[in-house]
């Protein structure tokens, strides 16, 4: 029975009035009064003796509070059912679902009700109460799930204390348990975010979790049960439903069970089966199976789920032959592209586009549920457009002209969509050919005449972002041309192409070639602020005064680091008031320590004051959950090697080795990377104060001791250990020609011989050296290409010829 089931639901209920007031509150108590209760159960037990309390006010509202010791310790409540208001007929809906329900669960010490006394005109209303209330589950915080499965219990209670009526119209069946099921598979799960937070209990997790949890319980009590209350493919297929939309990591681990579990008893000639009814699961099934596989998250092995899903796409075209429930649809294809996306690899991508042509090819031999449709198309452009190929935008483009070709023939199901355009757009942009960015602009303005669907915020700023990546020097004003078509079309009042903070940040960073951009940049900030005053337009955010700061930064001088500083304090100032839109994050402290680096004045002292700044963000209310990330560090160690301060190759070591003991004590963030590393041999590097230089010697040792701990050395790393080779060891000393040695072979090991490796070496090494090292005359021009491909074969910079050195 039923209340053999850990039970999470409410409890026995009694109606309360707070005076003479119309709110009233229904407390339920939770009360253990017969041996059947099931004593192992956990969540039982932990509701033991406790109160739950609903309140309703005057619109009949009810609102819910966590269990509590008594009924005056209830202090925070949630609402179970958001009312439509102003919908008359909805509120008398909820009025008499409510009075009914609160009849029903009522068990009021002063009242002359017993169990089994219920009168039959209420027992047969109880599945026409529990869909009610299954239909309110998916209601954020509605708790309805749980009123579904006390209702179901209250009912059982009634047939097992001899209620004729109960016995006679034999409502407890499959079908009612089923409604409990699909009343967990629905439900929103914020109501559960916070259960038990501090319990051991295994069995009380959050959210979507909880409820699948719940929902796979009481479909194992129905396999367990002796009332031959038996699970059909409905009670299967819910409780499949409520773990993919669970999301949780090992959702997929428990639909695969259940389908292991039910493939035996499709077959029905089974003699293990003889006495049960046959499951026989549908192509759904196993849809929503490959769901759950391509929104698995925090998904390690991306390439073993896409097998995964291949086998499966196998299995049931082998299966659907003796079973046509079983045949693929374009779902299914779609979820299986989709998690050949994840692989982000072009062999992924070339998976994908054979596993669409076969069927392409399928479809015209079989029904029409697998032909493919607009989503199977997205799908297969989507896993273009991530595996980054250069044949990705061929392969999106000849996908675009087949959905509209069959649009044209008359297969309106693979008409081209707005997601189909942008993506098309998006790997046109990306692509960096020489038309991108023409042919991108040319289907933002006629995609409405090819293509059926009219362009909105995405399309718009997909090619504002190709105008502001090209090299056009006229790409800023062109970008900034499409913004004010935005803008113009929104005050005329189409708000699907509302500018957002991306278009204005996007327009703002192109524009960084343009000697204006400072003054640019902040007419549009004023164009922001005015379209959000007169036609509630988005407002101005921490994204687009990082990027006015970046372009500030890039600029260099004096007056613009003012400004930086003065935008700065703006925003500070802005949180401070309670303005969240604001709050300036770590990016924003990064892009003033860019400013300082790369200043042609030396602002390095102001560089290391903000960084221990960050570094005692408890101590500033400003900086509250901002502190510095290995960009921060990294920047201001570059401020030192470029400045002419004494000592700064042993300073540079200094913030090196306090980031080091940052990552070490727990911050994750300030992990030193490879650019790190190479900002102190660069201070190194640069270090000509003969005073100075044995230190430098000695940083730049200890470094690459500690850099083997953290990361490997790339070719920027051997060509700056070169320039400082050159300048801290004399020409006349013989150890400068074995350390170069040694530095160029590793580095040939290492498959980092790029062209600042090769520049460096025509400094650092002797004509002797040289032409036993490469083979060729100092003097000689020579091509990366000309020397073996292993030595650069981690290289990542672009390739080009070496300048001749008279």
């Amino acid at each position: 029975m039923l209340h053999h089931l850990p039970c999470a639901a409410l409890g026995n209920v009694f109606l309360q009035r707070d005076g003479m007031a119309t709110p009233r509150t229904l407390v339920i108590r939770r009360t253990v009064s017969s041996s059947s209760r099931c004593d192992h159960s956990p969540l039982w037990n932990k509701g033991r003796g406790k109160l739950l309390v609903m309140k309703t006010d005057k619109t009949g509202m009810i609102q819910e509070c966590c269990q509590n010791e008594s009924l005056n310790s209830a202090a925070a409540f949630t609402n179970i059912y958001e009312l439509v208001k102003n919908d008359e007929t909805s509120n008398k809906e909820m009025q008499w679902l409510l009075r009914t329900t609160s009849k029903i669960l009522a068990s009021n010490p002063k009242s002359n009700h017993q169990v089994g006394n219920m009168a039959s005109c209420t027992i047969r209303r109880f599945p026409l109460i529990m869909r009610s209330w299954m239909k309110r589950c998916s209601i954020p915080n509605s708790n309805a799930a749980m009123v579904v499965e006390r209702l179901l219990e209250k009912l059982i209670d009634e047939l097992e204390s001899g209620n004729e009526c109960a016995a006679t119209e034999d409502l407890v069946c499959t079908e009612l348990y089923n409604i409990v099921l699909e009343s967990w598979a629905n439900t929103s799960g914020r109501e559960f975010q916070n259960r038990n937070k501090s319990s051991d209990d295994k069995n009380c997790t959050h959210g979507h979790r909880f409820a699948a949890e719940r929902a796979h319980q009481i479909l194992k009590y129905m396999q367990a049960t002796a009332r031959g209350i038996t699970p059909n493919e409905k009670s299967y297929l819910m409780v499949i439903k409520a773990w993919v939309k669970s999301r949780d990591p090992g959702a997929v681990e428990e639909i695969g069970k259940i389908l292991k579990e039910i493939e035996p008893m499709a077959i029905s000639n089974d003699e293990r089966y003889t006495n049960t009814r046959t499951i026989r699961p549908t192509i759904e099934w196993y849809n929503y199976y490959l769901y759950a596989i391509a929104n698995r998250p925090f998904s390690n092995n991306p390439i073993h789920d896409a097998e995964l899903a291949l086998s499966i796409l196998n299995i049931l075209k082998k299966k659907s032959v003796k079973d046509p429930r079983l045949l693929p649809d374009s779902n299914t294809y779609k979820q299986v592209i989709s998690i050949y996306a994840k692989t982000k690899s072009v062999s992924g991508a070339m998976t994908a586009q054979l596993i669409f042509d076969e069927m392409m090819s399928g479809s015209k031999s079989m029904s029409m549920e697998s032909m493919p449709t607009t989503d199977t198309f997205n799908a297969l452009m989507n896993c273009w457009l991530k595996c980054g190929s250069k044949r990705g935008r061929q392969r999106i483009e000849s996908l675009l002209a087949k959905m509209v070709e069959l649009r044209d023939s008359g297969c309106d199901s693979a008409s081209p969509d707005i997601v189909s355009v942008n993506t098309a757009i998006s790997a046109i942009g990306r692509s960096q050919r020489k038309d991108s960015v023409r042919k991108a602009y040319f289907i933002l303005k006629n995609m409405e005449t090819i293509y059926g669907v009219k362009p909105d915020a995405t399309s718009y700023n997909l090619v504002i972002n190709a105008y502001a990546k090209s090299r056009d020097l006229q790409g800023g004003q062109k970008a900034d041309n499409l913004l004010k078509e935005m803008e113009f079309q929104f005050r005329n009042g189409n708000r699907g192409v509302m500018p957002n903070s991306f278009s204005y940040s996007t327009v703002i960073d192109a524009m960084s070639n343009d000697i204006r951009g400072g003054k640019l940049a902040e007419e549009l900030l004023d164009r922001m602020h005015g379209l959000h005053q007169s036609h509630g337009g988005a407002m101005p955010d921490t994204v687009v005064y990082n990027s006015i700061m970046n372009l500030y930064a890039i600029q260099g001088d004096k007056d613009s680091i003012k400004r930086i500083q003065s935008i700065l304090r703006f925003m500070e100032e802005s949180l401070a008031q309670g303005n969240l839109n604001l709050k300036p994050n770590i990016i924003s402290y990064n892009t003033l320590l860019k400013a300082f680096a790369y200043a042609r004045d030396d602002f390095t002292q102001d560089a290391k004051t903000l960084l221990d700044r960050l570094s005692a963000t408890n101590d500033d209310s400003n900086l509250k959950c901002v502190s510095p990330d290995a960009i921060s560090y990294t920047t201001v160690i570059s401020c030192y090697a470029r400045s002419d301060v004494q000592w700064k190759a042993k300073i540079a070591q200094q913030i090196l080795n306090e980031m080091v003991d940052s990552y070490r004590s727990g911050k994750s963030r300030n992990k030193p990377t490879v650019f790190t590393f190479n900002a102190v041999l660069n201070a190194c590097a640069y270090t000509f104060n003969p005073k100075e230089k044995v230190d430098a010697f000695m940083v730049i040792v200890s470094t690459l001791v500690l850099l083997q701990e953290f990361t490997k050395p790339d070719h920027t790393t051997y060509g700056t250990l070169l320039k400082a080779w050159c300048n801290l060891i004399p020409k006349d000393d013989d150890r400068r020609n074995r350390i170069v040695r040694s530095v160029f072979r590793q580095c040939c090991k290492d498959g980092q011989v790029g062209n600042m490796v090769m520049q460096q070496l025509k400094y650092a090494a002797s004509p002797e050296l040289y032409r036993t090292l490469i083979g060729k005359d100092i003097t000689q021009e020579i091509k990366i290409s000309n020397l073996p491909t292993k030595w650069s074969r981690n290289v990542k910079e672009r390739q080009g010829k070496l300048p001749r050195i008279s």
